[in-house]
């Protein structure tokens, strides 16, 4: 996972709310104009389903994390969308900002490691 994942996940959740909306504007046509509209209604919910994957992927990443601390800054970071200042606040005990990244970024970079050795021995 990366940072750049994870930082998308509030755009993948307006992604999915958009294309909801449009499925349901389009279920809302008459049925007369309903052949041109059944592709384009597949075409979103296609992509809907791939955008849906997606945020599942991440939100399954950050429930499986297994370092407790790490777990509540990608909680507070990225679903709840605190900043940095105030993700330090919530999680507390001394614990700064520039602190807080640092760990989730070395714990990131850890599991990228890990995962490449992994699937270098052919273990994934």
């Amino acid at each position: 996972m990366t940072t750049k994942q994870l930082a998308n996940l509030k755009n993948l959740k307006a992604e999915i709310k958009m294309y909801e909306e449009k499925i349901t504007e389009l279920k809302a046509l008459p049925k007369s104009i309903s052949a041109k509209n059944g592709y384009l209604a597949e075409k979103l919910y296609d992509t809907k389903d791939k955008i849906s994957n997606d945020y599942a992927e991440i939100m399954n990443y950050i429930e499986n994390v297994d370092d407790p601390i790490v777990s509540m800054i990608l909680k507070y970071k990225y679903i709840n969308n605190f900043s940095w200042q105030k993700t330090a606040f919530k999680i507390g005990g001394g614990n700064k900002a520039a602190s807080l990244r640092k760990r989730l970024y070395r714990y990131l970079k850890k599991r990228e490691n890990t995962h490449s050795y992994l699937a270098n021995k052919g273990e994934i």
